[in-house]
């Protein structure tokens, strides 16, 4: 008879499982809040509002944050929107998991009645945790990809935009904000913080725009920056510059996703193959079977 306590442990380790399976899984997009950041207008903040305290798992991530040997993309965490510190909890955490696992599944077999050395969980977990501790950084990395390809679809919008304020004869510095002022996801929202910071210390608005390309290392949006400098310096004509080079980056980005759709397409030939050749034994199998087997 099987114990209870055994199914509980096994039920307990699939649980495990299915949670981290779920966490590792991109989750589907949430279409309410992308819905209402769309139409919604952002908020600013009040001078002399009272600014919430960090949570304290936020709290511990500035302090690991200091770690010696500590990697922190920080150019990758500020294309999504994440800050380093809580980039160093989720690290924190995958690599408690991975010290932890070794040792509940130690203790699993022990309730099963299979002999495991006790050496392999103390061996295991720490290689476990430093494997998982570079976990969150791939997962950064694709999403900072992603991110970047938004960034660059907004930023061609961006400079269609300034182009057709600038041929309704307003200022390079109007261009730049009103332009800003027309989108309400997250790149125009961005932009909009930028020019206003670049408002606040009263330097010109291509400035605030430098450094947002600085930071975020995006070279079109430098190039933006760039332009509108020429053209509120020296008073160039910057309408076709503007959407030459929006129609250049558009060019780009096609470029990359046709190549992506290649080396996709490449990526299925393999399974295809297979797949053929699996069709291929199973319909010739009872026909050579009988054959061999009739004498």
């Amino acid at each position: 008879m099987i114990s209870p306590w055994a199914v509980l442990a096994g039920a307990g380790a699939a649980a495990g499982v299915a949670l981290l399976v779920s966490e590792l899984r991109p989750a589907p997009p949430d279409l309410g809040p992308a819905l209402d950041r769309l139409h919604r207008t952002p908020a600013r903040d009040r001078p002399g509002a009272a600014t919430a305290q960090p949570a304290w798992y936020d709290r511990l991530g500035e302090r690991l944050t200091t770690l010696p040997g500590a990697r922190i993309p920080h150019r990758e965490l500020s294309l999504i929107g994440r800050t380093p510190a809580r980039f160093m909890v989720h690290k924190l955490l995958f690599a408690l998991l991975g010290l932890l696992l070794p040792a509940y599944l130690g203790a699993l077999a022990a309730m099963l009645d299979v002999a495991l050395p006790l050496i392999l969980p103390a061996l295991a977990g720490p290689v476990l945790a430093a494997l998982l501790w570079l976990v969150p950084d791939g997962v950064v990395r694709g999403e900072a990809k992603e991110a970047r390809v938004e960034y660059l679809h907004a930023i061609a919008s961006y400079l269609e935009l300034v182009a057709l304020e600038r041929a309704a004869d307003c200022g390079p510095a109007d261009s730049l904000i009103r332009a800003a002022a027309v989108g309400r996801g997250a790149v125009f929202r961005r932009l909009s913080d930028a020019l206003d910071r670049a408002a606040t210390d009263r330097l010109p608005p291509w400035d605030g725009l430098e450094a947002l390309a600085a930071e975020l290392g995006l070279t079109p949006l430098q190039d933006v920056a760039d332009i509108m400098r020429i053209s509120g310096t020296d008073g160039a004509a910057v309408y076709d510059t503007l959407r030459a080079r929006a129609k250049s980056l558009r060019s780009e980005l096609l470029a990359e996703d046709l190549a992506r759709a290649n080396t996709d397409s490449e990526r299925m030939v393999a399974p295809g193959s297979a797949l053929t050749m699996l069709m291929t034994a199973l319909i010739a199998f009872p026909a050579l079977y009988q054959m061999l087997n009739s004498g």
